[in-house]
């Protein structure tokens, strides 16, 4: 069996308002296919065509706002992180974070398994210029990998169609931005489409695959609505180039977010909403009735590929 958890960062479930929530003004073919319409908060579990999504706990009974540092914590170690230091806390992992990272995370526990294990993402050169001056920022799925051996990959992988940039689908800002000369020009032009297949493709030829976007969180930040709907529109598109791709007798596409805040624009910032995790694929409805709260992430995955 193969897994891909994609992890996106910031999205709850959101009213069924397209007042509040901008999923409701996009066209979200993806999600429309899967469940009949676009999920809410008010529909509860869904089991639609070949989908299972069920609204998932991102509070994990700590009062106060969910964070991306404790929620991305809890999701790739299936400890709660909030409760173990007392407060939510992000965006980035604090020290008593990465000390829970650094010990029994997800690609640790996969790995002693002896199970083939991979972090989609790509990275530029300036990247791991400031990862070995230990000036980077480090989300904690990033540190999760690092503290387990997993590669980081960077711009050969990102020509050669083996990893995706989270932050560039499309490899257009590696190619106009980045100072990399012949190597940027080299990267080729993609749709997002094809950056979901070549993603999926990736996942399928290992155990376990992990991929973070953080793009929707940084726009429900900001409230721009023409920016939302753009990110939003993205994420349906990339969501549909994995589906091109996903055979569902032996794969499972998983997707998962930390806490809520895209889907409604009717404030800034982060929500107290449930978050989406969706299952796409084989052994779905079995391995979706295990998850209640981020907490269950990381061990219904590790289960499943024992």
């Amino acid at each position: 069996m193969h897994i891909l958890l994609f992890f996106v960062d910031g999205v709850g479930l959101g009213e069924n308002d397209p007042a509040v929530n901008p999923f409701l003004n996009t066209a979200s073919a993806t999600l429309n296919t899967l469940f009949g319409h676009i999920p809410t908060l008010q529909d509860g579990v869904m089991v639609g065509d070949g989908a299972v999504l069920v609204p998932t706990d991102a509070r994990l009974g700590v009062p106060g706002m969910p964070q991306s540092g404790t929620g991305q914590t809890t999701i790739f170690t299936g400890v709660n992180a909030p409760a173990a230091i007392g407060m939510h806390s992000g965006p980035y992992p604090n020290e008593a974070l990465r000390e829970i990272l650094a010990s029994g995370n997800i690609f640790h526990q996969l790995r002693a398994l002896g199970l083939r294990v991979e972090f989609g993402n790509a990275y530029p050169p300036i990247f791991f210029e400031r990862l070995a001056r230990n000036k980077s920022r480090r989300t904690a799925t990033m540190q999760a990998a690092l503290a387990a051996g997993v590669r980081l990959r960077d711009v050969h992988d990102l020509r050669a169609g083996t990893a995706v940039s989270g932050m560039n689908l499309t490899n257009s800002f590696w190619r106009e931005r980045l100072a990399v000369s012949e190597v940027s020009a080299s990267i080729p032009l993609i749709t997002v489409r094809q950056a979901g297949r070549n993603l999926m493709r990736l996942a399928q030829e290992n155990d376990f695959t992990a991929f973070e976007y953080a793009l929707t969180d940084m726009a429900g930040h900001k409230n721009d609505h023409e920016w939302i709907i753009e990110v939003l529109n993205e994420l349906d598109e990339f969501c549909s180039g994995m589906l091109d791709e996903l055979d569902p007798r032996e794969t499972l596409l998983m997707i998962t977010s930390d806490h809520g805040n895209i889907e409604d624009w009717s404030r800034k910032g982060h929500t107290l909403n449930p978050v989406p995790t969706i299952f796409i694929g084989g052994r779905r409805e079995e391995l979706a009735s295990q998850i209640h709260s981020l907490v269950d992430i990381t061990p219904t995955i590790v289960n499943a590929l024992q």
